[in-house]
């Protein structure tokens, strides 16, 4: 079976549960959800040599578990966004990660991206505000649109439309829910 097959089939069962986790509104199971997801993502772009996406998705993932246990506090957040930074700028100037197939951390600054998604993430994670959060997803869904749209992943670039689309009905449903109080 061809990794680009396999990576499809892994990337469709993270899209399933990236769109469902737009109508989430809490951040707990948010959270759970999407360490599913970075899973799963992280074996369909490991296929396709979308490096920067799975050393953002495998430290988004440890990120998740700290924060579903502990507060994510300010040196936390440090910590993770320097840890992230210094393994995709290792990976992506071919220290780590030679196996990989096609033209893993060729695509320049867009490389960038999913460190970006996950900083966005990481930043927010600690709100009170479910809405903050849930603003900070759909920036991360930004990010990772558009590298996917340069991977030319078009299965996960569609599901990455379909996700924004049910994230902003998430922001809908928070600003309507009465008894979310916003905060601003």
């Amino acid at each position: 079976m061809n990794l680009f097959l396999v990576s499809q089939i892994f990337a469709i069962l993270a899209c399933i549960l990236m769109v469902a986790i737009g109508y989430i509104k809490r951040k707990r199971n948010v959270l759970i959800a999407q360490n599913a997801q970075f899973i799963l993502f992280s074996i369909s772009y490991a296929c396709i040599g979308g490096i920067s996406a799975v050393v953002g998705n495998m430290i988004s993932l440890i990120r998740n578990i700290i924060c579903l246990k502990w507060n994510l506090n300010t040196p936390l957040k440090v910590f993770f966004i320097l840890l992230q930074g210094t393994i995709t700028y290792i990976s992506l100037y071919n220290v780590w990660f030679k196996w990989l197939p096609m033209n893993a951390g060729t695509h320049g600054i867009m490389d960038w991206l999913p460190f970006l998604a996950a900083t966005l993430i990481t930043l927010t994670l600690s709100s009170k505000s479910d809405l903050i959060i849930k603003l900070g997803c759909i920036g991360s869904i930004l990010c990772f649109g558009t590298y996917d749209f340069i991977l030319s992943n078009w299965t996960v670039f569609a599901f990455d439309c379909f996700s924004l689309m049910t994230s902003l009905i998430g922001v809908y449903r928070i600003i309507k829910d009465k008894n979310n109080p916003l905060p601003f």
